[in-house]
């Protein structure tokens, strides 16, 4: 298929994690029914993006706003809406798209939010939205075009970082004011959020009162018109147009209502509506041709290098290099008893109680962990609390575990209740960390290879992680096959659409005929003998023992770093007498390198000099530069010791 540059762009945008959808240039209108989109938390997979921009090659693009995309757009349709969004502080983003009417002010999905409401100018009440044409807002089930649709371009601030977008905050215009559902405010202990309504549409709100008072009699203050209204609204707004909307709009009244509202009073109500979206997005109505204003382009160049050096510098980790601070999704996956669940909750407790650093990881910042341990028994997780406390010390509420044994109700992420019971543990614990151990076990009766199961657990993950939370999935690989050797992680490929990181982790062992029959890897295989040279000194110390060793190996990386090692070996040491288990293995080239830029010791014990830079940068086979951000605050410290000697 010939590529074209809305292809590339949607292909990118899913890559960003925003759910796009393709647009009929001619018509405004989407090419597919995107609601169950939102309502089913379905994310787009590269293929559908394919396949769309295959049947509609000239298609435009529009992102679904809302928690799917993280995304909240506030839409000025003239000067007189952008006047008014100054004034209640709705502009103020780095990230505004110019359109053929006006501007969109792109902001972040705020975290802890459920709902959103859509809202539009022309029906404001002043109070909560502003009451001006033009000023509209597309929330958590809306959609906007993005460029390089027709008319629409980037106007993005020099220096702006998308990991910086702002937040979405309410119009400042009375304090009392907000369409935002904060479910931080709320006490869900004994609690039944069955009756919280605020982030219903007008089709589940009005199901939940005829469900309590049964159908919407003619008169007695039932507010059918307001009620028919509204519905036939929110469908014009969905892009229901003529036929569809009056058709809609008697589905609705069949459903709730005892007697049908007079279909004139229905015709004058969709043509009303219709002509409210004309005025206020002709845009979605009309295809008028104007001269194409030329396209302003912004480049990157050597200038810009210090800025994205800057950047690039500025993430922080709770674990280097795959858990930044701001959050992420990755996948820990293995065949079933090699170790993946051993190595993602001695990993992130050792983080959680301070340690500065787990084998190939540095450990920079203490996270606050939920770990949701569907399959351990309760002896298990005694014995790992005790052993993990002992060795790496206390991690107390940083490291916080869900186990079924011993709540009374199951967590099954497959049903609403299991995901009520998870936000009631997220909103107790505030983790940074959520891991799911394992993904079949939390999601009992899985179909693996359905696609669309898969994206409701992707959507999960990108809600969790539009909140700043990072989502950490232990997966099993599929069963052994070509030589028995264990293979990929179990399950549709579109598990792999919103991960940003996945680990594969496989056991060595150094019996060849163990190692197939348990679908491992042999250590007289492997380059340099890892289990080998872990096993033994200088790698053990007195009284130690290796118990397991395992292989990392990196899957998908988004943002592959010089931080990032492609294989990596990482062994568990255990003391005969106090039990306590030490993670050995070799070092990263960072590792090596700050051990090179002061006084070092060789395999022999004798002491060597440090390096310079150029040296180390050819032993670990790292650029300079790179090696010149590690080695900085090595060198400083040392320089600062020094002074301190001769003072």
């Amino acid at each position: 298929m010939q590529r074209n540059e809305t292809l590339d762009a949607a292909l990118e945008y899913i890559e960003k994690g925003w759910a796009v959808i393709p647009i009929n240039p001619d018509s405004k209108k989407p090419y597919i029914k995107w609601g169950s989109y939102v309502d089913e938390m379905y994310f787009p997979t590269e293929d559908d993006i394919i396949t769309w921009w295959t049947n509609w090659p000239d298609a435009n693009i529009a992102v679904l706003t809302g928690p799917l995309s993280g995304l909240v757009v506030v839409d000025c349709d003239n000067d007189e809406a952008r006047a008014a969004a100054v004034e209640v502080g709705l502009t103020r983003t780095p990230f505004v798209v110019k359109t053929k009417r006006g501007w969109h002010y792109y902001f972040k999905y705020p975290r802890g939010v459920d709902w959103i409401k859509n809202r539009t100018g022309v029906t404001g009440d002043g109070a909560e939205w502003p009451s001006v044409d033009g000023l509209d807002l597309r929330g958590s089930k809306g959609f906007a075009l993005l460029p390089p649709s027709k008319n629409y371009e980037w106007h993005i601030m020099p220096g702006a970082d998308w990991d910086d977008l702002p937040v979405y905050t309410s119009p400042n215009i009375k304090p009392t004011g907000s369409n935002v559902v904060d479910f931080n405010q709320f006490k869900f202990e004994g609690m039944s959020l069955e009756g919280v309504s605020a982030h219903l549409s007008i089709w589940e709100s009005t199901a939940e009162l005829v469900g309590r008072r049964g159908k919407l009699p003619d008169g007695g203050g039932n507010g059918r018109d307001d009620r028919l209204w509204k519905c036939i609204a929110e469908g014009a707004a969905q892009g229901m147009r003529g036929q569809d909307l009056v058709d809609n709009a008697y589905k609705f009244m069949e459903a709730f209502y005892l007697d049908l509202i007079d279909s004139k009073k229905v015709d004058q109500m969709c043509r009303r509506v219709e002509e409210m979206e004309a005025k206020n997005h002709p845009d979605r109505l009309e295809d008028k041709e104007e001269d194409e204003e030329p396209t302003k382009v912004r480049g990157i160049t050597t200038a810009d290098i210090p800025r994205l050096k800057e950047e690039a510098g500025s993430v922080e980790y709770f674990v280097e290099p795959f858990l930044p601070t701001t959050g992420t999704i990755c996948q820990v996956h293995g065949y079933s008893g090699h170790g993946k669940s051993m190595f993602t909750r001695n990993l992130l407790f050792a983080a959680a109680a301070g340690q500065d650093r787990f084998g190939p990881f540095q450990l920079n910042r203490k996270p606050r962990v939920l770990y949701c341990d569907f399959e351990n028994s309760r002896t298990n997780v005694q014995k790992f609390l005790e052993r993990s406390m002992s060795s790496f010390g206390d991690a107390g509420d940083n490291f916080v575990i869900y186990a079924p044994f011993d709540n009374a109700d199951e967590m099954n992420l497959r049903k609403p209740e299991g995901l009520k019971m998870l936000q009631q543990w997220v909103v107790a614990t505030k983790p940074d960390i959520i891991v799911i151990d394992t993904v079949r076990s939390a999601w009992p009766g899985l179909e693996e290879n359905s696609a669309e199961e898969w994206s409701k657990i992707n959507q999960l993950c990108l809600k969790l992680r539009n909140f700043g939370l990072s989502v950490i999935l232990v997966h099993h690989s599929n069963k052994p096959s070509d030589g028995n050797v264990s293979g990929r992680e179990a399950g549709s490929s579109n598990q792999l659409t919103v991960l940003e990181t996945q680990i594969k982790v496989t056991q060595v062992f150094t019996d060849k005929a163990t190692a197939q029959a348990k679908a491992g890897l042999f250590d007289g295989d492997l380059y340099n003998t890892p289990m080998d040279r872990l096993s033994n000194k200088p790698a053990l110390n007195d009284g130690e023992r290796l118990e397991v060793c395992t292989e990392l190996r990196y899957g998908k990386v988004r943002e592959y770093t010089d931080m990032h090692e492609p294989v990596m070996y990482v062994g568990y040491a255990g003391h005969d007498e106090t039990e306590n288990v030490r993670v050995v293995s070799s070092l990263t080239a960072k590792q090596l390198a700050m051990r090179y830029a002061s006084q070092w010791q060789d395999g022999m014990g004798h002491a060597r000099a440090a390096l310079s830079d150029r040296e180390i940068a050819d032993k670990v086979q790292r650029p300079l530069s790179t090696v010149k951000e590690w080695t900085t605050p090595i060198r400083a410290v040392d320089h600062g010791s020094r002074i301190a000697e001769l003072g």
